[in-house]
């Protein structure tokens, strides 16, 4: 008996322990301000590095990428002193355009307008539901990894929505609903890398990474689809590897069939609403031939060799219509299709409800505005210092000098943005502060901006999931509460901890040798998107 008591006092010193080590987590990445506050904090900093530096002779001599990394050049890099009257008076007189025409601030409003027609008329509820009902157990894990790994498709619906309904469908069936409500999290969030087709996330990212590769003069193709193949091969090995993690790590931890399991917390209610009306079904056909009437429609625009959205010259690389108008693609897709349900559906009464659907969609996102309001100073500030071409060139001078070969250095890419995502969850708001540094850093020794982007989104996805910032944390809590096995104690941050890390682990290994494989044999990332310049 003492020995068992030992044993359970080491149990509870070991969790005292991980919640010690998760609360200084919480406790510095809540001392951080507000990204609207650090990113007015960092400009002003870069104001005044660009003074003393300048006024101190600071300045770097290293080859540089030049003519789009075909050719290098030794070039003196200096830095730029921006406290002046006539750079301060010009931006703030200039500061209403700077704000305006910043690239994320246009794409992300016009996407996120049309995201918010088609998930509150309720058609990606709709559509989740009718994917997850009615499949085998086995086949159920697949589904709702492979859909929650494509969470970036579903916007945040994925995270809201997959997590309860999953431990109803579990529980209704005689499963573990911790089971279903785990593979939804860490697919909605762990794998926030991956998706079959382009989303928001990569016109977003893309957005930035072409602000800055323009500011900076880098001649490489940026374009919403330039890390396609990776991120639709990702979606496969991620969805697998979660699958094999909870028929093997933690087959004891998450059994299928757990005799403790919670099957009546609150599942009767959620399938309930889970299961389709015959209005949502008529609703969901609606869409799917719409659907199948506009990517039709696409094809016969897009695959001729004579099509409209072709350029003059017939081609879609590196650029035509077809890809200066994704953004427009994409949301007239989500809004039709989503008008389409809520007609048929009664889903949206009248089309006079459609103004408050998309206003709501903004207000969701008035945050994000108010960060690119500060964020879009900071860039501006950055670039015309040339501090970041400094760092690029002090950069990738080391990393020359020292023999350090590029892809080992992505990897410590990825692992640094693993970490500051515990910190700082929001992947584009790290992007806006990663881009103008790691960009010119490694473009000085030829990798492409594809493979920089891309590096950073693997890192930055990994730890979403164990993040003490993750505003969906109250949220998955409540989740695991509602189907408490009989005999667990209290379900918190260590809950989601202890299930999450071995997931979390597993990705992290899993994608990090994907991309491994694919810089050993120099695979493109998306159409026309080399690994190297």
């Amino acid at each position: 008996m003492s020995k068992n008591v030992a044993v359970a006092a080491a149990r509870d010193e070991k969790k005292s322990r991980v919640d010690r080590i998760l609360d200084s987590i919480e406790r510095a990445g809540n001392a951080l301000p507000h990204p609207f506050i650090l990113f007015m904090i960092l400009s002003g900093i870069i104001l005044v590095l660009s003074l003393v530096m300048s006024r101190a002779g600071v300045s770097v001599t290293a080859l540089s990428a030049t003519n789009g990394g075909s050719e290098t050049a030794e070039t003196v890099f200096t830095i730029q002193n921006l406290v002046t009257k006539d750079y301060l008076l010009n931006l703030v007189i200039n500061f209403p355009q700077t704000f305006i025409s910043f690239g994320p601030l246009k794409t992300a409003l016009v996407v996120i307008i049309s995201i918010a027609v088609a998930e509150r008329s309720g058609l990606l509820s709709a559509f989740v539901r009718r994917v997850l009902l009615g499949a085998s157990p086995t086949w159920m894990m697949l589904i709702i990894a492979f859909i929650a790994v494509n969470g970036n498709l579903l916007a945040d619906v994925a995270v809201v929505v997959l997590p309860p309904l999953s431990g109803a469908i579990f529980a209704a069936m005689g499963f573990n609903p911790w089971l279903g409500i785990t593979l939804s999290y860490i697919g909605a969030t762990a794998a926030n890398s991956a998706s079959i087709v382009i989303t928001s996330t990569d016109i977003n990212l893309a957005a930035v990474t072409q602000q800055i590769t323009g500011n900076l003069g880098i001649n490489a193709p940026v374009n919403p689809l330039m890390n396609w193949y990776f991120i639709m091969a990702s979606t496969f090995v991620i969805t697998i590897t979660m699958v094999v993690v909870s028929k093997t790590i933690m087959k004891n931890k998450l059994p299928l069939r757990d005799p403790n399991a919670n099957l009546t917390g609150g599942g009767s209610t959620l399938i309930s609403d889970s299961q389709l009306t015959p209005a949502e079904l008529k609703g969901l056909r609606a869409a799917g031939i719409f659907s199948l009437v506009y990517f039709a429609l696409l094809a016969v625009m897009t695959i001729p060799s004579g099509g409209i959205l072709r350029s003059p010259e017939g081609t879609i690389l590196p650029a035509s219509p077809f890809l200066n108008g994704l953004v427009m693609i994409i949301t007239l897709y989500f809004i039709f299709a989503g008008i389409i349900y809520g007609k048929v559906s009664g889903g949206l009464k009248s089309l006079q409800d459609l103004p408050d659907m998309m206003a709501k969609g903004i207000t969701d996102v008035s945050g994000f505005i108010v960060i690119i309001l500060s964020a879009s100073i900071m860039i501006q500030v950055f670039s015309d210092s040339h501090i970041g071409d400094m760092i690029g060139a002090a950069g990738g001078q080391f990393l020359k000098d020292f023999n350090i070969g590029p892809t080992a250095a992505l990897v410590g890419l990825i692992l640094i943005t693993m970490f500051s995502n515990l910190f700082v969850i929001s992947g584009l708001t790290k992007w806006l502060l990663f881009a103008p540094v790691f960009i010119p850093l490694f473009a000085s020794i030829g990798v492409s901006p594809a493979v920089i982007q891309m590096t950073y989104r693997i890192g930055d996805a990994i730890t979403n999931s164990i993040c003490p910032m993750n505003a969906m944390l109250g949220a998955i809590i409540g989740y695991y509460t509602l189907w408490k096995p009989k005999g667990y104690g209290k379900v918190g941050l260590g809950t989601i901890m202890v299930l999450a890390l071995p997931y979390t682990m597993a990705i992290a290994v899993m994608l990090i040798l994907q991309f491994l494989v694919w810089m050993l044999f120099g695979l493109p990332l998306g159409p026309g998107a080399g690994a190297f310049m």
